[in-house]
């Protein structure tokens, strides 16, 4: 790795002056384990409803919604003052707490003896995933020079779904491997969770160890006041972009829950159906589920590239349009293992990469340098918003209409976004960063 006068490079992407290459790799370390630990559970939870719990399947939907709705009232509280929290005291430590809370949460989850032992162990997976959530955000934002922006995006995606595919396979198949290995249902459940729990933790330690010596939160000699931060987080949606990525966030949010709650709870119900076992469903669910990250990680370097060398808003256009064409797509079929789904999980991980690639990366050109934290903790909570519709709205079409409801219902909130962006793009067609000073933010605050 080398250096210059704009930089330092770390392979084909340029980070910030500042940054070492301990800081850069934990990074990728980071885009590596964050976020899979935070899509688990959920592709798990079935398991726990039907072999644990003894939920009927019929009433499966409806609580894997309020599950997440509890989850994302957490987040809503939360992932603002979190947001500017960072800003404050720096995002390593932040992140590093986020890593410990997941991992209690996520060991914790299979001994709940009921419905509402799981929603208080929830909340605290909860609140560790919200700080991870908010902290990796910004510090995607922080990392990388303009011209690397996109880059870096898309190799975080790469890595995101690296480690979201590696992680459900292995979470997804633990409880048949333990099971046929002669271990109980109920045990094999929570020796899986407490397995994937410690991986949790030791993500943790490294990225507490390989984030030091940087801090860009706890560097920032103009600090501001905490309730200020937050103010100008929402000020900065006067930037018609920001508005936009806010709506963006809304609905890409919304698609990582919906494909990680439904596709799981889906698959492992339509298997059963075939006289599978849970842990046999939820193994024959996870193949869908590898599809529609095969094809994230097959695309998310040509999306990175494109994004870079054309205008932002217009590759939200086209990501928002591939992701309402996958939705609608894989929310028609009737059943998940039909002889065309496999294809259709294809475009449907083209489409959900494309919609979150262009989101975050238009919301890091636009996001002001002195507040990325407090604009990325407000971009994080519209994420919540769109998580709660869809995992709320998603749960109660799924038990009472169709299976593919949910799907259905995000690629009517990802039209929306893309015509939203359109009128976006005709307006302000500059290619360059809408710039908003500090002034202009102070008075939105004011207002």
């Amino acid at each position: 790795m080398t250096t210059d006068s704009s930089g330092i490079r770390l392979g084909y992407i340029w980070l910030q002056p500042g940054y070492t290459k301990l800081n850069g790799w934990t990074l990728l370390f980071a885009c590596l384990t964050g976020i899979p630990f935070l899509v688990v559970i959920n592709f798990v939870q079935p398991y726990i409803l039907s072999e644990m719990l003894g939920v009927p399947q019929e009433q499966q939907g409806s609580i894997s919604g309020y599950l997440a709705i509890l989850h994302e009232i957490i987040v809503l509280v939360l992932v603002s003052p979190l947001g500017a929290l960072s800003d404050r005291i720096g995002r390593r430590r932040l992140l590093g707490a986020g890593y410990m809370l997941t991992a209690v949460g996520l060991m914790c989850y299979p001994f709940a003896t009921s419905t509402l032992g799981l929603s208080l162990i929830r909340c605290i997976y909860a609140l560790g995933a919200t700080a991870i959530v908010v902290t990796y955000s910004a510090a995607l934002a922080d990392f990388p020079l303009e011209k690397s922006r996109g880059k870096l995006v898309a190799a975080a995606a790469v890595l995101n779904g690296t480690g979201i595919l590696l992680l459900t396979y292995v979470g997804g198949n633990l409880p048949a491997w333990l099971t046929a290995a002669g271990y109980g249902p109920i045990a094999a459940g929570r020796l899986a969770m407490a397995l994937v729990g410690a991986a949790c933790v030791v993500s943790g330690i490294i990225v507490m160890i390989g984030l030091r010596g940087n801090d860009r939160g706890s560097a920032n000699p103009d600090k501001q006041p905490f309730l200020r931060l937050l103010g100008q987080g929402f000020g900065a949606a006067r930037n018609p972009r920001i508005a936009v990525s806010y709506a963006a966030a809304f609905a890409a949010r919304g698609d990582v829950v919906v494909i990680g709650t439904y596709v799981s709870l889906w698959g492992t119900q339509a298997a059963m159906a075939q006289g599978m076992t849970a842990a046999e469903g939820l193994a024959k669910a996870t193949i869908v589920f590898a599809m529609i990250q095969t094809a994230a990680l097959i695309v998310s370097p040509v999306i990175g590239i494109l994004n870079d060398r054309i205008n932002r808003v217009t590759a939200l256009v086209i990501g928002m349009g591939l992701a309402a064409v996958g939705y609608f797509m894989f929310g028609m079929q009737d059943t998940p293992y039909g002889n065309s789904s496999m294809a259709i999980a294809f475009v449907l991980g083209i489409g959900q990469v494309s919609a979150i690639l262009a989101g975050a990366t238009l919301m890091g050109q636009e996001a002001d340098p002195k507040i990325t934290g407090a604009t990325l903790g407000v971009w994080s909570f519209c994420g919540a918003i769109g998580t709660m519709i869809g995992s709320l709205g998603g749960g109660l079409l799924y038990d009472f209409w169709r299976p593919g409801a949910p799907f259905l219902l995000m690629g009517a909130a990802n039209l929306l976004v893309m015509a939203a962006a359109l009128y976006v793009r005709i307006k302000y067609p500059q290619q360059e960063a809408l710039v908003m000073s500090r002034d202009d933010l102070l008075a939105s605050e004011e207002a």
